[in-house]
C-alpha cells in the first residue's frame, strides 16, 4: 500500500479519479500526495547490457564531442569502477579505485538534445542572447586574465576587475570559469566564430598560466598554499568553488569548440586535485567540504566520462558530502539554516555519478533533495532562498517576503538538477518546474536595456529590480547570467531511438539528426495560448511525438493536419500527449494551451497569494514613488536590498471567482496586462507578467483582506 502511494506521485491517475479529485492550485499541491511531506523516489527499471552500452553512447554524443565519442565506441564505464592506473606522484594507497558494487548503469529515457540542434527563433529570446553574445565580446581579455598571470608571476598591465574578481577577493578566477562556459555554449547555439576564437585564445593564456606555476597542473588565481588554511581548518576563500569553475569552462570550451588544449588544461588541473586530495584522510576530506565547493563532483564526473578514464569519477567520489547528501538519500530534509547554493550543485554531481555508477544512493539523495527544494522551498516563481539560505522548515515561506530572496545562481542550478531528473524518467513534473522557473525567474533578470543581470529577485511588496552595472559585476550571478542566455535551448526538447519530446513552447527549431528530421515550432507564446509545431522530413519517418500538457492547461487540445486527436479523450494537465505515426514532410500538429487566471497561496498563510495567468506570475505594477533611480543599477550584490518602503494595496476580491474582478487590459501595446475592478485596498492595481516588468516597485504576493473566499 505504500508503494502504491508513493508512486503516485509519478504515475497519471485513470481518468474516473481524476475527474473526482480537486484541481490543485500549485506544483506542490499537485506532486505532494495528501498527508505525505514529499513524493516517494520511482525506482529506474534495469536494462540488459546492450541496451546500457546503447543509451550511454547515445549520452556522450549528446554532449556535442566528437572526441568524447570516439573514445566512448570501444568501452563503458563499469559501476562503479574498474581500478585505474595513479597519476604520476600519487601517494600509495591513496587512489585505488572501490571495489565493483554490481549496480547496472542506468538507462536514460530521454536524451537532451545538443546545442547546436536546436535553433532560437523567438525574437525576445534572440534578443537577450545576442545582448549576452556582445558583452562576451566586449569583455577585455587580460583584464580577466590579470589575476591568473599575477598569481603565476607573468607580467600583466591590465586594470584589475572589481568585486569578487579583485586581485584581494576570495572568489577570484571563478567568472573566468563562467566566461568560458558561456563561450562554449554560445558557440555551439550561434556557430559565432569569433566567440570560439576569443575562447580559444583564452585557454592559450591559461595554459601559459598552468605551465609557470609548476609540473603538477596547478591553475588558479590565487596561490596554492591557500590550501593549506583549507586544509587546516583555518579560514579560508571558497578555494574548490573558483576552481571549479575554471574547470567546468574549460570542458565546455572543449566539448564544444573542440578545443584539445582546453582539455590539456583541464588533465592537468585534474591530476592536482587528484594528488591533492587522495593524501588527505576521508575525515579531514570531509571537513573542508564544510566550505563551499561548488560543483566539483560534477565537473570531475563529467570529465571521466569524456575521457572514458574511471579514475577521475574515483577522485570526484571524494567531493560527497555525506553531512548533507546521507540524511536526503534517506528521505531525511536537513537543509534549514543551510547556504542554499553551497548544497544544490551537490545533489547536480550526484546525479551525474549516478549516471555513471548505478548507485540508488545517488539516486535517492538527487531526486528526494529536488522535490524538497521545488516542491516545498520555492516560492511561486521558480526561485528559493533568502539572503541565499534556506532559513526556514519546509512549507513555511510566508514569513519569507523580503528584498534579498532568490538567488539566481540558484535557480540556474535548480534548472541543472532538474535537466538531469527528467532525462531519467520524462515525468511532466519536471517539465513543469522547468518552464515556472525559466518563465519566471530566469526570463525576470536581465535588463531589456542592455541584458545585465541581477543578484536577487527580491518578493518584498514595493521593491524593485536592482541590475548589475555593466563591466562593474563580476558576482556569481553574473557569471550564471553569462551561461542562463547562451544556452537557451537547453531543457526544450529531448529524444530517444523513436520519441521526441516537447517541453518547452517557444519560436524555435530541432535538427533530429538521427531520423532526418527537423521540427520547426511557430508560436507567439506567451502571449499566444498555444503553439504549431511543423514537420519537416525528406522521406517518411516513423516516431512518437510527446508534446506536454502543463499543469495549467486544464482544457488543452491538439489537432493533428487540421484533424482534432482523441476529439473525445481529455487531454489531463501534467502529462504527455503522445501521437505515433509516421509523419510526412509538411505534416503540422497544432496544440492549444488555453489559460486562465489562477491564485497560489504561500505556504504558511491561507491569506497571502500571488496571481497567475496560466503559467505566468503576475505582478503588481506600483510605480516609481520613492524609487531611487540611481539604485536601478549597482555595482555590488549588498545593494540589491534596502528599500524604502511604500503602502501597498491588498484585495478584496473572491478568488474562486478571480476573472469577475481581473479583467484584460484592452491595449495591443500591453498584451497579457490585466487590472483589478473594484477590489483594490483603497486601489486598484494593474497586473502584468513579471518577467518583463522592470524600472518600478512590484508586488507578487498579496494580502487579501477579508474574506478571503467568497
Amino acid at each position: 500500500m505504500q508503494l502504491l502511494f508513493q508512486l503516485s506521485a509519478y504515475a497519471p491517475l485513470p481518468q474516473t479519479m481524476l475527474e473526482l479529485t480537486v484541481r490543485p492550485q500549485s506544483l506542490r499541491e499537485r506532486y505532494t500526495p495528501q498527508g505525505s511531506e514529499a513524493p516517494g523516489l520511482l525506482v529506474l527499471p534495469g536494462k540488459d547490457a546492450s541496451m546500457i552500452r546503447r543509451d550511454f553512447l547515445r549520452r556522450i554524443l549528446s554532449a556535442g564531442t566528437a572526441l568524447a565519442a570516439g573514445r566512448a565506441a570501444g568501452k563503458v564505464i563499469e559501476s562503479p569502477l574498474d581500478a585505474a592506473p595513479p597519476f604520476p606522484g600519487d601517494p600509495p594507497n591513496r587512489t585505488a579505485a572501490a571495489p565493483k558494487s554490481g549496480h547496472p548503469l542506468p538507462a536514460l529515457t530521454a536524451i537532451p538534445f545538443p546545442l547546436k540542434d536546436v535553433r532560437i527563433l523567438d525574437p525576445q529570446l534572440v534578443r537577450m542572447r545576442d545582448q549576452t553574445l556582445n558583452y562576451l565580446l566586449a569583455l577585455d581579455s587580460d583584464r580577466l586574465l590579470h589575476n591568473f598571470r599575477v598569481n603565476a608571476s607573468l607580467p600583466s598591465s591590465a586594470e584589475p576587475l572589481s568585486n569578487r574578481e579583485s586581485p584581494s577577493n576570495g572568489w577570484r578566477g571563478h567568472y573566468v570559469g563562467h566566461f568560458l562556459s558561456a563561450c562554449g555554449q554560445m558557440y555551439a547555439s550561434t556557430g559565432d566564430a569569433r566567440i570560439r576564437s576569443k575562447a580559444d585564445a583564452m585557454v592559450a593564456e591559461l595554459r601559459k598560466c598552468q605551465t609557470q606555476l609548476g609540473d603538477r597542473g596547478y591553475l588558479s588565481a590565487f596561490p596554492e598554499s591557500n590550501f593549506d588554511d583549507l586544509e587546516q581548518g583555518r579560514p579560508s576563500a571558497v578555494l574548490w568553488y573558483a576552481l571549479h569553475k575554471i574547470m567546468a569552462g574549460l570542458l565546455d570550451v572543449h566539448e564544444h569548440c573542440l578545443n584539445p588544449q582546453a582539455l590539456q588544461v583541464l588533465e592537468g588541473m585534474a591530476g592536482w586535485v587528484d594528488w591533492r586530495t587522495g593524501r588527505l584522510p576521508e575525515e579531514q576530506m570531509q571537513r573542508t567540504l564544510e566550505t563551499e565547493f561548488g560543483g566539483m563532483s560534477e565537473v570531475l564526473a563529467n570529465l571521466s566520462a569524456a575521457t572514458q578514464n574511471p579514475h577521475y569519477l574515483v577522485v570526484a567520489k571524494r567531493f560527497d558530502h555525506h553531512a548533507v547528501m546521507d540524511p536526503a538519500a534517506e528521505g531525511r530534509d536537513t537543509l534549514t539554516g543551510l547556504h542554499a547554493n553551497t548544497q544544490i550543485p551537490k545533489f547536480i554531481g550526484a546525479a551525474r555519478e549516478f549516471e555513471l555508477t548505478g548507485e540508488p544512493f545517488y539516486r535517492d539523495a538527487a531526486q528526494f533533495f529536488w522535490q524538497q527544494v521545488a516542491l516545498h522551498r520555492s516560492y511561486v516563481t521558480g526561485g528559493n532562498s533568502v539572503s541565499e539560505h534556506f532559513r526556514t522548515a519546509p512549507d513555511a515561506l510566508a514569513s519569507e517576503l523580503t528584498d534579498l530572496t532568490q538567488e539566481t545562481c540558484n535557480t540556474y542550478n535548480m534548472l541543472k538538477l532538474t535537466h538531469h531528473l527528467f532525462t531519467w524518467q520524462a515525468a511532466p513534473q519536471y517539465g513543469d518546474y522547468y518552464e515556472r522557473a525559466f518563465l519566471n525567474h530566469i526570463l525576470a533578470t536581465p535588463n531589456p536595456a542592455e541584458g545585465s543581470p541581477l543578484y536577487y529577485l527580491g518578493m518584498q511588496p514595493g521593491q524593485w529590480k536592482v541590475h548589475f552595472v555593466p563591466h562593474e559585476g563580476f558576482f556569481c550571478c553574473c557569471g550564471t547570467g553569462l551561461e542562463n542566455f547562451s544556452k537557451l535551448g537547453e531543457g526544450f526538447y529531448f529524444h530517444d531511438t523513436r520519441s521526441l519530446w516537447v517541453n518547452l513552447f517557444f519560436a524555435s527549431e530541432v535538427n533530429w539528426r538521427e531520423k532526418g528530421v527537423t521540427i520547426r515550432q511557430e508560436t507567439r507564446f506567451p502571449e499566444e495560448a498555444g503553439t504549431r509545431l511543423i514537420i519537416q522530413t525528406q522521406s517518411p519517418s516513423d516516431f512518437r511525438l510527446n508534446l506536454r500538457i502543463p499543469y495549467w492547461a486544464e482544457n488543452a487540445s491538439l489537432a493533428v493536419n487540421g484533424k482534432p486527436f482523441r476529439q473525445n479523450e481529455k487531454l489531463t494537465p501534467s502529462s504527455y500527449a503522445k501521437i505515433d505515426r509516421t509523419w510526412k514532410n509538411g505534416d503540422y500538429v497544432e496544440m492549444k494551451l488555453p489559460m486562465r487566471l489562477d491564485s497560489e497561496t504561500i505556504p504558511g498563510d491561507p491569506k497571502l497569494a500571488a496571481i497567475l495567468y496560466g503559467p505566468l506570475v503576475l505582478a503588481g505594477e506600483l510605480g516609481t514613488e520613492d524609487l531611487d533611480p540611481r539604485r536601478i543599477y549597482s555595482d555590488d550584490k549588498f545593494l540589491h536590498g534596502g528599500f524604502s518602503r511604500i503602502a501597498v494595496p491588498q484585495l478584496a476580491g473572491d478568488r474562486n471567482a478571480l476573472e469577475k474582478w481581473i479583467q484584460p487590459v484592452s491595449s495591443k501595446d500591453k498584451p497579457l496586462t490585466f487590472h483589478t475592478v473594484g477590489a483594490g485596498r483603497p486601489v486598484d492595481v494593474t497586473l502584468s507578467p513579471f518577467y518583463r516588468l522592470f524600472n518600478q516597485r512590484y508586488c507578487v504576493y498579496w494580502r487579501f483582506a477579508a474574506p478571503v473566499d467568497g
